[in-house]
């Protein structure tokens, strides 16, 4: 996108008195009285101030709050100048008990982080809004395996996220929440709301180093999970046995073996499981929930396997582009009608009610063969512009 030009730092870019009063009165409003804080003196760009809130009952959570970054009017595209992103202030929330008094790199990384952060649109002649990322290609410490952030909205109020100073000028207040590399990639394979939907609805995107990945490294050799499915029963109540969360991958998978796309390393160790499934003596998904827990993975696959689910078995890619869960939800469509298909018993998972039987897979299948079709055009294309 284009961006304005923009003038070089002559002299520190700092806040009014008066501003920095107001900025500090909405920090205290909206998020934590002011213990402490570090300011910064000898720099040439920015004057910083990291204000330290300690937990209360109403946040429960140790917040580190900057206050100088938005003095400095950061380089947004044009075509977002009305919409007042140009000033920022960044909050970072952290475990209650966290030390940030230590020098200790492994205590005092966040404060660091908010540091680089806050000069980041300086150095890169860029903008920071919501939902960008940025990574830092290593391990902030050697306490934790977080190398990158996400930025997020601090809240879903307004006026919590953003202070008006006299004049008219606009801070944004914006969440840094630290990302594993595995989340960063798949944030970026997928974008910020497939990652948001990997964290429960309650989670508070505070700072813990002891807070698992919600997304594995090997993620991009997961192509789908049956707990992914069955989980949604559970949560919602609904009436269908569990193992109708491994139905749509049953019938993939066993399209992919018709088609001889498992690779042959795959197919000698599970010998047995394969021909048994050929003979329609083995359910397959009791086999894909017992013999391979619950995952289907690329690493099953032959080379033409890995290329065609790659390209057909994803996220919504648009109205003009196969993709195997949308035709999924077409096939529940197809089978109960608009109306059904809408009705709260499913809660919006109806899917995951299409009996399971021959009729299934031939319905699934006349989907899968049009998207294989495509695929094939599309190879071929593909082809002779190399």
């Amino acid at each position: 996108m284009p961006k304005k030009k923009q003038k070089e730092i002559s002299e520190p870019k700092v806040y009014t008195y008066e501003q920095l009063q107001k900025i500090e009165d909405h920090i205290e409003k909206h998020f934590g009285l002011i213990e402490n804080y570090l300011q910064e003196t000898d720099t040439d760009d920015i004057k910083l101030n990291i204000y330290a809130l300690p937990p209360s009952e109403k946040n429960r959570c140790l917040t580190l709050v900057t206050a100088g970054m938005g003095a400095f009017e950061m380089n947004v595209p044009e075509d977002l100048t009305d919409n007042k992103l140009s000033r920022c202030e960044l909050i970072i929330t952290l475990p209650p008990d966290w030390n940030i008094r230590s020098e200790e790199l492994e205590d005092c990384w966040p404060l660091h982080l908010m540091k680089l952060l806050s000069r980041l649109p300086i150095k890169e002649k860029s903008w920071l809004g919501c939902y960008h990322t940025v990574d830092y290609g290593t391990c902030f410490a050697s306490n934790t395996q977080f190398s990158a952030v996400m930025i997020m909205p601090v809240s879903k109020d307004m006026d919590v996220c953003r202070c008006e100073l006299d004049g008219g000028e606009i801070i944004n207040f914006y969440r840094v929440f630290p990302l594993y590399n595995s989340e960063l990639e798949f944030k970026c394979l997928n974008g910020s709301g497939a990652l948001l939907d990997k964290f429960d609805k309650d989670f508070s995107f505070m700072a813990d180093i002891d807070r698992p990945p919600v997304v594995e490294a090997d993620f991009l050799n997961v192509i789908d999970t049956v707990e992914s499915h069955s989980s949604k029963i559970e949560e919602k109540s609904l009436d269908t046995p569990m193992i109708s969360g491994a139905n749509h991958i049953a019938a993939y998978f066993r399209w992919i073996m018709e088609h001889n796309m498992l690779n042959e390393d795959f197919l000698e160790f599970f010998d047995e499981e394969i021909e048994a499934i050929r003979a329609d003596k083995l359910d397959i998904r009791k086999f894909i929930i017992n013999s391979l827990s619950g995952e289907f993975l690329l690493d099953m696959l032959s080379d033409e396997g890995v290329d065609f689910t790659s390209y057909y078995y994803g996220f919504y890619r648009g109205d003009d582009e196969p993709c195997y869960p949308g035709d999924v939800d077409n096939v529940a469509l197809d089978y109960f009608g608009e109306e059904k298909y809408n009705c709260e018993e499913f809660g919006d998972e109806a899917y995951l009610f299409v009996p399971y039987d021959k009729n299934y897979y031939k319905a699934i299948y006349s989907y899968i063969n049009k998207a294989y079709k495509k695929y094939l055009k599309m190879s071929k294309d593909k082809n002779k512009e190399n």
